[in-house]
This record gives structure tokens, C-alpha cells and sequence, in this order.
């Protein structure tokens, strides 16, 4: 992951909250929603954090139910 582009991550902080929330994620729609969060697009997403977005792949669709 590197995310040097990426103006809304300003500090080490901003991008170690992203970085932890997206791995923390349980699906893709959460991704999404926090990605519309930080204003940044999939294509970017996947442009700028590789490695995340190999992640976020094996995630599934939509959130599962409680158990």
C-alpha cells in the first residue's frame, strides 16, 4: 500500500485509520461505504492500494446476517 497521491490522507494517522478500517470491513458494501466516506473512487482505490484492493476481492457482496 502506498497512497502517496491521495490528498485526503494527510498524516500517518489518516492513512492508518483508512488502512484499518477497509481491513476491518466484513464487505464489499462496506467498503464502498467507506471509500464514498474518504470522496475516493473505486479506480482509485484500486490505483493507489494495491495490496487493499486484493483484499477487499475476497470479501463478500453484501453483508451477512447475524448470528
Amino acid at each position: 500500500m502506498d497512497g502517496q497521491d491521495c490528498d485526503f490522507l494527510y498524516s500517518s494517522r489518516d492513512l492508518s485509520a483508512f488502512e484499518l478500517m477497509i481491513r476491518m470491513a466484513q464487505s464489499k458494501v462496506e467498503v464502498k461505504e467507506i471509500l464514498h466516506g474518504y470522496n475516493l473512487t473505486e479506480a482509485h482505490f484500486a490505483d493507489s492500494f494495491h495490496d487493499l484492493a486484493k483484499m477487499v476481492q475476497d470479501l463478500p457482496d453484501g453483508v451477512s446476517p447475524a448470528t
